[in-house]
Order: C-alpha cells, then sequence, then structure tokens
C-alpha cells in the first residue's frame, strides 16, 4: 500500500513494527498539507495545534531576539524530520517559536486529540515517539555544547559531519545562523576547508 505518509511509516517502522490494522488505525489519525515556500508552519505567540513531520521540502524554527532584533534559528528540518515546538504542542502554551518554510513543503500533521487517541489505540507508539523526543533531546544539548565550547571551524565540521543533508539542502546563511555565526564566517571556513 502506497501513501503519502509512506515516509512517516517507513520512519516509524525502523522502531515499532505495525500490523494492517495497525497501520490503517495510524493513517486515520493524520492529515497531510502544502505549505508554499515563506508561509508559516506556526507563529510565536500562538499554540501549536500539530506535531509536524516532513515529507517534503525543508522548514525553520526561529524566534527574534528581542536585543538585536536578528532572527536566531533553533532548529532546520528536511524531510524525513519532525519540526514542531514540543512545549506548546503537549502544554498548550503559547509557543515562542515561528516555524517558517525554507522550500515549497507537504508535512503530515497530527493534532493534540488525534495523539492522544492514537497512543491509546496503539500504546507500542509511545516507544517510538520517546526514541524520537530521546534523539530530539541528545540534538539540543550537543548543539548547546557545541555552540557554547567550540570555535567556528569546529562548529561548522561537527554541523557537516552530523547532518550532511541539511548541509546540502539549505541556505548557507541559515547554517550560519544555526551555528551563531555569520554567513561571511561560513564562507570563510568553506573556502578553508576547499585549499
Amino acid at each position: 500500500m502506497e501513501t503519502k505518509l509512506q515516509l512517516l511509516l517507513d520512519h516509524v517502522s525502523k522502531w515499532v513494527n505495525l500490523s494492517p490494522d495497525e497501520v490503517a488505525i495510524f493513517l486515520q489519525h493524520w492529515e497531510v498539507q502544502e505549505f508554499q515556500k515563506g508561509e508559516y508552519v506556526l507563529y510565536n505567540g500562538k499554540i501549536c495545534q500539530y506535531d509536524a513531520f516532513l515529507l517534503t521540502g525543508s522548514v525553520k524554527g526561529y524566534y527574534i531576539d528581542p536585543v538585536t532584533a536578528k532572527e536566531e534559528i533553533v532548529f532546520l528540518a528536511i524531510a524525513d524530520w519532525w519540526a514542531s515546538d514540543l512545549e506548546s504542542f503537549h502544554q498548550g502554551s503559547p509557543s515562542m517559536l515561528n516555524i517558517q518554510v525554507v522550500s515549497d513543503a507537504e508535512l503530515a500533521l497530527i493534532s493534540k486529540s488525534n495523539f492522544e487517541s492514537l497512543m491509546r489505540m496503539i500504546p507500542k507508539l509511545e516507544r517510538y515517539f520517546r526514541i524520537i523526543l530521546q534523539g530530539y533531546t541528545s540534538a539540543l544539548l550537543r548543539r548547546v555544547y557545541m555552540r557554547n565550547a567550540l570555535p567556528a571551524r569546529e562548529r561548522y565540521l561537527q554541523f557537516i559531519g552530523q547532518y550532511p543533508a541539511l548541509n546540502q539542502n539549505l541556505p548557507q546563511y541559515l547554517i550560519a545562523s544555526y551555528l551563531g555565526m555569520s554567513a561571511e564566517m561560513v564562507s570563510k571556513i568553506r573556502a578553508e576547508l576547499k585549499s
């Protein structure tokens, strides 16, 4: 059975085996929505209504620094990645993030009520979402360490080693912001690496 949600099903199947009946239940809880470049999936101050899995395209999660008024990238995501404000989604609190589409995207969306229903109907999915959450938490901690403890060149080298697909599919200025450096610094590092 081929579905628009096949990429998500493949992602889930890395950690949890679903029976055909469970797959049918799983698919009923999701909706697929298309977004154009520049559109917002979530605005700062709004409650995150959906957890989102990218089927195609790319998005950025960011906030505006109140002192510098600069965009500060919190996360970048491409197809086969999750992209959401989990605190806002699970707690029902206003988001501090904007999530904006970088390149035309198709997202699999699940509402909070559908998420809770899915967990009740297929309890083994809790294992999948725990594993995803652990990976997300580890990535955040690694990023804090990287930004606070490593010089620019090392940050960039770690980034391209850890996330080669992001490096290939996203604009340099977004990668620079994510790494806490200027686009010029990323250009300089790239030039040094080529020579």
